[in-house]
């Protein structure tokens, strides 16, 4: 999250979280990391580290994006 505070405000991204494990995104994973809660949820976060994909930028500095090519 240390880049999205660079972003302007009024910024939106579309995205997904992900765990990556041996180079590949490991669902099973990320969905363990979820159903957990309190301090299991940050042992888990602390074991398997989930990161933020953004593949589409929707919104820059209150400009709609989507219809850009």
């Amino acid at each position: 999250m240390a880049g999205a505070v660079q972003l302007p405000d009024v910024t939106a991204l579309d995205g997904e979280l992900v765990v990556w494990e041996h180079g590949r995104l490991a669902f099973e994973r990320l969905q363990n990391w979820l159903q957990r809660r309190g301090a299991g949820a940050a042992r888990a976060a602390d074991e398997t580290p989930a990161h933020f994909d953004a593949f589409d930028l929707l919104r820059l500095a209150g400009t709609d994006t989507t219809i850009w090519p």
